[in-house]
């Protein structure tokens, strides 16, 4: 049997019936599979020698099997960062190895996952892409692997993605990159490192792992459960969770020791009587309809009917109104004045749901303010210059949640957000990089009292600890 790799799947010439997995493609008369059945595969014949990093995969077969799928190399690379791994760190790449190096990590923001890659890098000893959900972020990894390997290698770290087209033994791309390109270099790396895992379940990102024949595969991220429940995908995919810590494992030694501090403030009159109208209009719809909102199927079926239901549009758009007066309310700039003046020695991040209100609070407060629409420049510029201690503090919607490396911050103050525990959690996570004072870290959130964000600010902090 021949084994090849072919547009992102292996096709198998001249192979018997009983293989697993394998199906027969009438275009070309010979069985066909997914690539991530690779590894698989080389088990089934008798062909996968994982005895060591080095292991030759062409010896010692029980069937007789050619493999010229296989266009990886193997390396021999040591991080030089000369950085010793923390306690969790080295058990996170333990339990890793002892699961024949596939799976996932789960380590809070802020808590060396980048680091814990190139480890698994080195130790698997094969070329490796490295998949990210940004630009930005891609960026920062080209430069870390470039410090890590860059005079091990024969070639520069290649990036794939953001105008740049060099793919090399140690590639970084993105995932819109990666789901373009992975037909075509699917079986060019050993090792797959996927970041910020939890996007991998995407329908067009879920090709990117199966269009690979890598046998190693790790999976990183702060916040692996999705509400979807699609994450179980992952299992298949890259493999079972490894290794866990939770944030309060981590506070005090590793991370910040933190608090949470909520704080409620009033509408005022006119907002309380205009919230009361548009919600009670929403709720007058969903309650005639019986939406279960807090599950997505639920919430989707609200969203459809209000695309041909003219009473259900006005429900929409009364749900939004109400959003923005809780979200926006008077009251939360005062008791943020408080704040600015309380923490003005401290490292501050203020955290909006939308543009117009991190905008508004830039020109009140006189903060810079960094959004989806800041150009790269600009905010590069910002956290430089918030990381310097130019600047004290800044604010920002959701662009800084993930993907973005920021500078530590012992203030964290959330004005509005979603019910989302990942974006919690990935706020929480900007303050508790540790500091040279040790002081802890305080993370306000302050919510319009008898409003939707009541049962909002419940329904994330659910996950600060999951």
């Amino acid at each position: 049997m021949r084994v090849e790799f072919d547009d992102g799947t292996l096709l198998l010439r001249d192979a018997p019936d009983d293989i697993p997995h394998a199906e027969w493609d009438g275009r070309v008369d010979e069985y066909r599979m997914q690539a991530y059945r690779y590894r698989p595969l080389l088990e089934w014949a008798g062909a996968w020698a994982d005895g060591n990093k080095q292991a030759t995969l062409q010896d010692g077969f029980a069937h007789a099997l050619e493999d010229v799928a296989r266009a990886y190399p193997a390396l021999e690379l040591t991080p030089a960062l000369h950085i010793e791994p923390r306690d969790y760190q080295q058990a996170a790449l333990d339990a890793w190895r002892e699961h024949e190096r596939r799976g996932s990590v789960v380590l809070p923001t802020g808590s060396g996952k980048t680091f814990l890659g190139l480890q698994a890098i080195a130790d698997a000893g094969v070329s490796a892409l490295v998949v990210t959900p940004t630009i930005d972020l891609m960026n920062q990894w080209h430069a870390t692997l470039t410090n890590a390997f860059g005079d091990q290698l024969s070639q520069p770290i290649g990036v794939l993605g953001g105008g740049s087209h060099e793919v090399t033994a140690i590639t970084v791309t993105t995932y819109d990159s990666a789901y373009r390109y992975v037909n075509e270099y699917g079986n060019q790396f050993g090792l797959l490192v996927v970041d910020e895992e939890h996007h991998l379940p995407a329908p067009t990102y879920q090709q990117i792992p199966e269009m690979m024949i890598a046998p190693y595969r790790l999976g990183l991220t702060a916040t692996y459960e999705r509400p979807d429940g699609k994450h179980e995908l992952l299992e298949d995919l890259l493999g079972p969770v490894v290794y866990r810590e939770h944030v309060d494992e981590l506070a005090g030694e590793y991370l910040s020791e933190y608090e949470t501090i909520h704080m409620s403030v009033d509408l005022t009159a006119d907002e309380h009587e205009t919230y009361d109208e548009e919600y009670q209009i929403y709720r007058d719809y969903v309650d005639s309809h019986d939406f279960d909102l807090w599950k997505e199927r639920g919430y989707q079926e609200f969203l459809k009917r209000t695309s041909y239901d003219p009473q259900g549009r006005r429900a929409l758009i009364a749900k939004q109104r109400a959003e923005r007066i809780a979200r926006t309310a008077t009251k939360k700039l005062d008791t943020l004045d408080n704040l600015i003046k309380r923490h003005h020695n401290d490292r501050a991040i203020i955290f909006t749901a939308n543009n117009d209100f991190a905008y508004e609070i830039s020109q009140e407060f006189i903060v810079p303010c960094i959004t989806h629409q800041t150009k790269t420049d600009e905010r590069t510029e910002i956290l430089e210059r918030f990381r310097t201690g130019e600047y004290a503090m800044l604010v920002t919607s959701q662009v800084l949640d993930e993907g973005i490396d920021v500078p530590a911050a012992n203030v964290g103050i959330i004005l509005s957000g979603s019910a989302s525990k990942r974006q919690y959690a990935q706020r929480l996570g900007r303050i508790l990089r540790p500091t040279d004072d040790r002081q802890p870290a305080r993370l306000y959130e302050i919510i319009a009292a008898d409003t939707m964000e009541t049962y909002v600010s419940q329904r994330r902090r659910e996950g600060v600890n999951a």
